[in-house]
């Protein structure tokens, strides 16, 4: 597995450059500054990736997600039949160095289509997250992926999708969206409090130095007339429910989220960098 390594020394670029909109006041932007295209000096793991290589999945399995419980390393995934109305859940057990990685299908309570979408672990305690169609679903170990129970998560609603698990809290925290509301769902399974978070779609995340989650997503904005859209950047920290901060409207998506052992927050686009210092007064 690939340890993260890097060293931000990037001064801050306070004007607008277009399509990368730096924040508005400080306070909207609950402490994060913008780096116009410093995003190439940092590395960021890739988890999909890494999967890939370590599991090798076959030509019908498709990896999506990848975490370390312990001393093992569990990849998840789906397995495809083309030509048939279904999937199946896979997950990827295996050793630090991904040699005599085990082929699991995760337990299903009905038959359709399947996809895994993240995984999160904290020591031998895992949980991954999916859905069967707009049904999301949880798969929990308390073994380090030796065995799987499934579960229903009990929230509904129309373009449902789940992109993030953490451990926070000592509890889950799920999150993604439903139509255009950002979803969280906290708890343990068969015990989880819904709540949305206004407007837009949460796509990832991570924990900070003081244990608690730190969530990018965008809403789509338009102009005054309709006729063009674009997507905007929003953070979600917990605080007096979920506080929500506008980090401008970029040419490029967040996709990747990193606490470092300094405590900086770091989100990043394939172009620019936000960062958040380790200390954050809320």
């Amino acid at each position: 597995m690939k340890k993260l390594w890097g060293i931000l020394s990037l001064s801050l670029v306070a004007a607008c450059v277009p399509g990368t909109l730096p924040p508005g006041p400080p306070e909207s932007a609950l402490g994060f500054i913008v780096r116009p295209g410093a995003a190439q000096s940092f590395v960021f793991p890739d988890p999909v990736g890494e999967a890939q290589r370590l599991f090798r999945p076959g030509p019908d399995r498709r990896a999506v997600a990848l975490a370390r419980a312990g001393r093992t390393v569990i990849g998840v995934g789906v397995r495809e039949f083309p030509g048939e109305d279904r999937s199946e859940p896979i997950a990827w057990v295996s050793g630090d160095d991904g040699r005599d990685a085990r082929e699991i299908v995760l337990p299903q309570d009905r038959p359709g289509l399947w996809v895994p979408t993240a995984v999160a672990a904290d020591g031998d305690q895992v949980l991954v997250a999916g859905a069967l169609g707009g049904d999301p679903r949880v798969w929990a170990s308390g073994d380090a992926g030796a065995t799987w129970t499934v579960s229903p998560v009990q929230v509904r609603g129309s373009d449902l999708w789940i992109s993030t698990v953490l451990r926070t809290g000592g509890e889950w925290l799920l999150a993604g969206g439903v139509v255009d509301d950002a979803l969280i769902v906290t708890g343990v399974p068969g015990a989880w409090v819904t709540a949305f978070a206004g407007e837009g779609g949460i796509r990832g995340g991570t924990v900070d130095k003081a244990g608690k989650a730190v969530l990018f997503g965008d809403r789509t904005e338009s102009n005054q007339n309709g006729t063009a859209n674009r997507d905007c950047t929003v953070v979600w920290v917990p605080g007096h429910g979920w506080q929500r901060g506008e980090l401008g409207c970029p040419a490029e998506r967040i996709t990747a989220a990193v606490t470092l052992d300094d405590g900086q927050v770091v989100l990043a686009s394939s172009r620019d960098l936000w960062s958040r210092p380790g200390v954050l007064r809320r």
